[in-house]
């Protein structure tokens, strides 16, 4: 029989297998390729509230599979579509999936 962490890691594989909106390949803050062929969930517009102005802004979020971004650098990038999308802070995180605010 499954272990419940197995059964999370097959339900988060069929989760991106199904929503992620391609790959992208994880990188070090110095530009080092730390993992490739990472599925991405992407969502642009996202609201983010800026905790000194009170303001809200949109930005862009990546959600993606924890287990597959070690060693994890908060301030890491990733490389998608032609362009560099750097880490600005964490939106969301269960412990599997972690949600990422990005910007070029």
């Amino acid at each position: 029989m499954a272990s419940f962490g197995d059964c999370i890691a097959a339900l988060d594989d069929a989760v991106m297998d199904s929503l992620s909106d391609g790959t992208a390949t994880y990188l070090s803050r110095t530009g080092q390729v730390l993992a490739v062929d990472v599925p991405v969930i992407v969502d642009v517009d996202v609201e983010r509230v800026d905790a000194l102005s009170g303001g809200v802004g949109r930005v862009r979020t990546h959600c993606v599979q924890k287990h597959l971004l070690q060693p994890f650098d908060r301030q890491g990038a990733f490389a998608m579509d032609g362009k560099t999308w750097h880490i600005d802070g964490i939106a969301d995180d269960d412990g599997h999936l972690i949600t990422l605010y990005v910007k070029t």
